[in-house]
């Protein structure tokens, strides 16, 4: 970037540049950075080799103009109409506007023209180079005229407005929000040692009665030893004194009289079975057997408790603005939405799937197809052509399967496996990256931005964070197994195949409304969504495929038996090929053309 501290600096650099460059354009570049660089002084003196500062800038010359000029300008006739404003108030323009210029950059010729198709001014010579074909050119003098009081204007006005009030309602409920945080959290954590007092005080009396039983026990068991000490202690005196009674009778008695005392001795401790019942008695000891319940508690009991955030409706009220009509700058014709009377769908290919029991079904962007397969635990990948490109091993019985492309991975749920958790497989390596662990069953799975929508049966339809794997409730009603979930805009979609019903609710979980007509839509299963807002369904037990209108009705029949369906399970909407890709259960899969 070139930096002139004089207009002379300007000439020398032009003059002296190599080979034979385009004067004019070099002119026009130079010239815009002598403005952007010193905005303050007077464009048509710098031309001639003066410095003065501009005090009014000529918004039609894009220049700025000292005292002198300024009269010399507004005399011509081509520039006496000119509007000029103060060089003071221009620089408060934000930078942005600023950089807009009435010049074009490639031909330094002023913008006289409008092109609608490409939304863009022109001048003349870009009409012949660029826009020649373009058919919606009109005058920019009609465009851009009253643009500052047109209706558009002063929607914008009145959106700003609006915006900066709801932002400001929002950001005080957040704030609100913050504070009930902060309290919550001092809630639980009392609740928290509530319970572990709780806990605590039920254990101490536990131990208490424990202990009271030990004591029990151990006076009863010392009673009725010192009952036998006693016993002992006495019967050592008896002996003491029969040993003392024969050391008299062999001193003083008389033959006949020792002889018959030894037999009445002998005889009375021959039968005597005291010593015998002591040897061959029970020994006494005190035991302890922990109770098992509490022995689980220390082996199955992993946490105190579940710490979560829970989603709630936001009772903000949106200040929204009247509707009235706008007159539009540009008017611009719009593509009608395609209705569900107007929608054809053609076969295109059909898909050996080389299995069967196949839940899920989803379209890459190259147009490969992954297909989960529950029996088998397995997904596979196959090519636009319908030949197999790779196979990943399940560790559960995959269910739903949805491509998350910024990533370029897939999320597989695990349906009803004793694992409860959600799979994500890099395409690339075609290996599984990470198991993402969750505390309920999980069916149809939907992608919307970085959240991962899907049906947790009793647990409702659930939400969570593919990244930091922060989780939600959206509707918390108990709901049946093997359901399915799409997504489109603000909109979550999700199947009943007990009740027979297609339901729609918005992200805050609050119900739109729900298609149920058993004579069409008989058990219906996978689901998705269109470009424009419009459901497809297929019916597992009507063998068909119906499209459900985005208010939720009107329907249409859009594929039957006669197009190959048994027992259709899943079905793919790709908005990028448009196209619909239709799974049987244990035959076929079909991929149709959208007309």
């Amino acid at each position: 970037m070139f930096i002139f501290n004089t207009p002379l600096s300007y000439f020398h650099v032009i003059n002296n540049l190599p080979g034979k460059p385009d004067r004019n354009e070099l002119h026009f570049k130079v010239i815009m950075c002598l403005m952007a660089t010193s905005s303050q002084s007077c464009g048509v003196c710098d031309l001639r080799h003066l410095t003065r500062p501009a005090i009014v800038w000529c918004t039609e010359c894009d220049e700025g103009l000292c005292s002198e000029c300024q009269e010399h300008h507004s005399l011509p006739k081509g520039t006496r109409n000119h509007r000029v404003i103060l060089i003071t108030e221009y620089q408060t323009l934000p930078t942005d506007v600023l950089k807009i210029t009435q010049y074009c950059s490639r031909h330094n010729e002023k913008f006289q023209i409008y092109c609608q198709k490409h939304e863009c001014p022109c001048c003349s010579k870009c009409i012949v180079e660029i826009h020649k074909v373009c058919q919606d050119i009109v005058n920019l003098d009609d465009v851009i005229h009253n643009a500052k009081t047109s209706n558009a204007m002063c929607e914008i006005e009145e959106t700003l407005v609006e915006v900066s009030g709801n932002l400001q309602k929002i950001r005080q409920h957040q704030q609100g929000n913050l504070s009930t945080l902060k309290e919550k959290r001092k809630e639980i954590e009392k609740e928290i040692k509530k319970t572990r007092i709780k806990i605590n005080n039920h254990l101490d009396k536990l131990i208490e009665d424990l202990l009271k039983q030990l004591n029990v026990l151990e006076e009863k068991e010392n009673s009725k030893i010192c009952h036998l000490l006693s016993t002992l202690e006495k019967k050592e005196k008896e002996i003491a004194e029969c040993q003392k009674s024969i050391l008299n009778i062999k001193q003083h008695a008389t033959d006949l009289q020792m002889f018959l005392s030894m037999k009445q001795i002998e005889e009375v401790y021959r039968k005597d079975k005291f010593l015998q019942s002591l040897v061959e008695g029970e020994q006494h000891s005190l035991s302890y057997k922990t109770n098992i319940s509490i022995q689980n508690i220390i082996s199955d009991v992993k946490s105190f408790g579940e710490v979560h955030i829970e989603s709630k409706s936001c009772d903000i009220v949106l200040i929204q603005k009247k509707d009235k009509p706008a007159q539009m700058m540009v008017p611009k014709l719009t593509v009608p939405s395609r209705s569900i009377e107007n929608i054809k769908l053609t076969i295109h290919n059909t898909i050996n799937t080389q299995g069967d029991t196949i839940f899920g079904c989803c379209m890459l962007p190259d147009g490969r197809m992954a297909f989960s397969y529950n029996v088998d635990r397995t997904v596979k990948v196959f090519s636009d052509k319908g030949s197999k490109d790779s196979e990943v091993k399940m560790p559960c019985y995959p269910f739903d399967i949805v491509y998350i492309s910024e990533d370029n991975t897939l999320a597989v749920t695990s349906g009803g496996s004793r694992k409860m958790c959600i799979t994500i497989i890099n395409l690339k390596t075609k290996q599984i990256m990470k198991t993402i662990s969750l505390d309920s069953y999980s069916f149809g799975i939907a992608l919307k931005d970085n959240q991962l929508i899907y049906s947790g049966r009793d647990k409702g339809i659930r939400m969570i964070n593919i990244y930091d794997e922060s989780r939600s409730d959206i509707v918390r009603d108990t709901i049946p197994s093997q359901c399915y979930t799409a997504t489109f805009r603000d909109n979550i979609y999700h199947t009943n195949y007990t009740k027979h019903t297609v339901t729609c609710y918005n992200l805050q979980g609050k119900l739109q409304w729900t298609f149920h007509n058993k004579s069409v839509l008989k058990t219906p299963y996978g689901i998705d969504v269109d470009n424009d807002g419009n459901v497809y369904v297929v019916g597992r037990d009507s063998d068909n495929v119906v499209v459900i209108s985005p208010d939720g009705q009107r329907h249409r029949e859009v594929l039957t038996a006669s197009d190959g369906l048994r027992s259709p399970i899943s079905l793919h909407y790709s908005g990028s090929n448009n196209q619909l890709l239709v799974t049987n259960y244990d035959s076929n899969a079909f991929l149709f053309n959208c007309i």
